[in-house]
């Protein structure tokens, strides 16, 4: 019986080490940041910077460790935590707000495939997360322009489905026809 840890390497000690070097400096630099932005020197409220700075922080702990320990999940998940603090950065930034950035929310999932999919060349797979999360936050991205909105929005959406379940019926067939 084949176990699922079997194609699974344990990183070396100076991996580890390295991984765990980073990840502290990183804290510590997100940690220097908001001090010195709360003791005024640099000129942000820590209130505001704060929820962006530890998701930026996060995301780039696991990108540097996913960097180090060629480990796409690691990559994958750090996309996970970049996407917000992007969306944090543009709200205080632009005036846009979060009901205007909410679709990049809908959209983590498809950005971490992308990059995780040019990272590994594993396209299929990683197409149909895209295909599934990206699709649906453009839709939903369109509330953005004017004139649009969810009489709009919300056919778009149920089309969509309609092509999803179209997909998994015609891709369901395949598979059975391949089994017989």
């Amino acid at each position: 019986m084949d176990n699922e840890f079997d194609g699974v390497e344990e990183l070396s000690g100076g991996k580890r080490l390295a991984c765990n070097l980073f990840a502290a400096g990183i804290v510590l630099a997100a940690g220097l940041f908001l001090l010195l932005c709360g003791i005024d020197v640099i000129h942000v409220k820590v209130s505001r910077v704060i929820v962006g700075t530890l998701l930026a922080a996060a995301g780039l702990i696991f990108f540097v460790s996913a960097l180090i320990s060629r480990n796409s999940v690691s990559l994958w998940l750090s996309f996970c935590f970049f996407v917000p603090a992007l969306v944090e950065l543009l709200v205080c930034v632009t005036p846009a707000g979060y009901k205007n950035l909410y679709p990049l929310y809908i959209a983590i999932p498809a950005v971490a495939s992308l990059f995780t999919m040019l990272y590994t060349r594993e396209w299929l797979a990683h197409l149909w997360v895209i295909a599934l999360f990206g699709v649906p936050a453009a839709i939903f991205a369109l509330g953005n322009i004017d004139g649009v909105g969810w009489a709009v929005i919300l056919p778009a959406l149920v089309i969509y489905i309609g092509f999803i379940m179209l997909a998994l019926a015609v891709r369901s067939k395949r598979k059975d026809e391949d089994e017989n």
